[in-house]
């Protein structure tokens, strides 16, 4: 009966070493998969905010060309204008035509089509809003990236990993100073429309 007791001890201690071992490694695994998890997280993470302040950048740089290509509309409508007219009265009355004609022309400023000014004006409206938005989901994924970094566990196992890999204070807001001094003074001026006199 001692033989018996004393198998049954030593198989009970075996399977215990078994179990704690099996238990050490499952341990290790989720720690490790723990750590991968937040190493890939925050590789995510930095590309999104990368790739989001590059689109930044060529969405104001597009916003930028459109309106001055398209403010160069009016200017070219009032050229087309004035030569048009200026060939016709010259086809009537030969190259030194009516003088009077021209002066009058000039006198009267050929008007360009208004709905040309609001075009620009609507340009300019919605690649602000573009930009706005971009700029918003800038900010959203900077904060998401901070908070992951600032959080017990995952922040813990990206600090292991090296992460942040960027400077994260590379990924700023783009404002006026309007809007600093505001915020510096904590007072907001009415908007100006028109130089004072």
């Amino acid at each position: 009966m001692k033989n018996s007791s004393s198998n049954f001890l030593q198989r009970g201690m075996a399977t215990g070493a078994i179990l704690a071992i099996v238990g050490v490694l499952g341990v290790l695994a989720l720690l490790f998969m723990s750590y991968v998890s937040a190493v890939n997280r925050g590789n995510a993470m930095e590309k999104s905010l990368n790739s989001t302040y590059e689109n930044n950048q060529q969405i104001l740089a597009q916003f930028g060309l459109r309106v001055m290509e398209a403010v160069q509309v009016p200017g070219m409508a009032r050229d087309d204008i004035e030569k048009v007219a200026r060939a016709a009265l010259e086809g009537r009355y030969g190259p030194d035509g009516s003088k009077a004609v021209f002066q009058a022309i000039n006198e009267q400023n050929p008007q360009v089509d208004p709905e040309l000014y609001r075009k620009v004006q609507q340009l300019i409206e919605s690649g602000r809003l573009e930009f706005q938005n971009a700029q918003t989901r800038l900010i959203d994924q900077k904060r998401a990236y901070e908070t992951a970094l600032g959080t017990f566990w995952g922040g813990m196992w990206l600090s292991i990993a090296g992460y942040p890999k960027v400077d994260i204070s590379k990924f700023k807001v783009i404002t006026s100073d309007r809007a600093e001094q505001a915020f510096d003074t904590g007072k907001e001026a009415p908007m100006q429309l028109r130089p004072a006199n």
